[in-house]
């Protein structure tokens, strides 16, 4: 049983400002099946709360880290990387839960199979939203969103850990092919993740576009055509730009918010296109 073998695992998470979402997270943690766990938290300059709701914890699991200046996703997931002692390190976000046997099904799939990492199964956390929420779902697998990821920390490092290049986004994905490159990649369905719904404001649809940069930069370097459609990226942000009246077929409309969201995803969905193809421009690659 994985219950009785001695080892200590590394669950890292990244927070800034989710203060409000991270007491339940840490709950799950806690509560897990696998109890030979380190809980490392890193902040990235947060403003809200989040101190403040860890100090909270008694728990001796439980260690904090805060950034002195803000250094986003991909170099605080390598600071967690290089503080964690586990042979195994997971990753999950404020925002997410996990089910108690969480941990308990990802070390088991590493002891049975040998393999570099484990991507776990992701579930918005109901499926009763409209449109001003953004979500996060894997239902099969091959994201290898870092909500719901475990790796052998040798096959990590080996791999040359995250690349900071991808600041913003998709430096999990980066890393992912980067490990399959040379190892395996297992998906766990009953490794389970409940993603919070975090309502979409401008600001967050404006970075959201931002991402755009970092997609064709995975489709370049790692030749990553899977996620085109007849070399488009992401064609439903085009189809929108050209027939934005399609706009409300795409998402739930359950009130007045969601309504008044609409025209600001046309928007993001504009911003999102300069963005691809300013990207394709600059790093001379032809991309739709």
């Amino acid at each position: 049983m994985v219950k009785s073998i001695n080892m200590l695992v590394s669950v890292i998470v990244i927070t800034h400002n989710h203060g409000r979402y991270l007491e339940n997270c840490l709950k799950a943690l806690l509560n897990q099946t696998f109890q030979e766990l380190e809980i490392i938290i890193i902040d990235d300059v947060s403003v809200d709360n989040t101190r403040d709701v860890v100090q909270s914890f008694p728990s001796e699991k439980i260690k904090y880290f805060r950034n002195n200046e803000h250094k986003y996703i991909a170099a605080s997931r390598n600071i967690g990387v290089r503080k964690a002692s586990g042979k195994y390190i997971f990753f999950t976000d404020a925002d997410c839960e996990p089910v108690k046997h969480w941990l308990q099904e990802g070390i088991t799939c590493f002891l049975e199979t040998n393999c570099d990492a484990v991507e776990g199964k992701t579930l918005a956390e109901h499926q009763n939203f409209g449109a001003c929420y953004h979500f996060v779902e894997n239902l099969s697998g091959g994201q290898y969103q870092t909500c719901n990821m475990g790796y052998k920390k040798e096959s990590l490092v080996k791999a040359g850990m995250f690349n900071e290049k991808y600041s913003l986004a998709y430096e999990d994905v980066d890393l992912a092919l980067r490990v399959k490159k040379k190892g395996e990649i297992i998906f766990c369905k009953d490794m389970l993740v409940f993603h919070k719904l975090v309502p979409w404001n401008p600001k967050h649809l404006l970075l959201n576009a931002k991402r755009a940069k970092f997609k064709v930069l995975l489709v370049k370097e790692h030749n990553y055509r899977e996620i085109l459609t007849f070399g488009i990226l992401e064609k439903n942000s085009l189809i929108q730009v050209l027939f934005p009246f399609l706009i409300p077929f795409y998402f739930r409309i359950q009130s007045f918010r969601d309504l008044f969201i609409l025209p600001i995803i046309f928007g993001r969905s504009v911003l999102h296109r300069v963005i691809v193809w300013k990207t394709a421009i600059e790093e001379k690659y032809f991309i739709l």
